[in-house]
């Protein structure tokens, strides 16, 4: 008795996921919706929302992490390099920080994770609850004082 061989079809998306994209913006282009992967490109723009997002709690988690040690720390030498550091994460931020993802924020969640990150390193009384709003996190620092 003969096994039939088993065929495994892979779709462009698997096997040249480049000229997917490309294939995938010319049938937008062209709004041929027969044309498009709608599973494959639901799952690309909710991975990339998601990116987004992702994007802009790691860009928090970092700012806040430097306010907590300028609030908090008693470490004179490195406030210089923390308030610059924070600028620079406050730059990346406003090119990633959209009205939209602006809406989905929660503090909270970057905020125990930044809070985390600094109690490894310092021993400091830090709140359980981040005491900074959004406006103060995207606030530059003057790093002239």
């Amino acid at each position: 008795m003969s096994q039939t061989p088993i065929t495994v079809t892979y779709s462009l998306y698997e096997t040249d996921y480049p000229l997917w994209l490309e294939k995938q913006g010319n049938a937008l282009k062209n709004r041929d919706v027969n044309a498009l992967d709608w599973n494959n490109l639901l799952e690309e723009i909710e991975y990339f929302a998601n990116e987004q997002i992702h994007a802009v709690n790691n860009l928090l988690k970092q700012i806040i992490i430097h306010r907590l040690k300028l609030d908090y720390s008693f470490d004179i030498y490195s406030r210089h390099h923390w308030q610059c550091e924070i600028n620079a994460f406050i730059d990346n931020l406003e090119d990633k920080l959209t009205n939209s993802i602006r809406n989905k924020i929660d503090l909270e969640k970057p905020y125990k994770r930044a809070r985390r990150t600094v109690l490894e390193k310092y021993n400091l009384d830090l709140p359980p609850d981040c005491p900074y709003s959004l406006e103060e996190l995207i606030t530059y620092l003057d790093v002239n004082n």
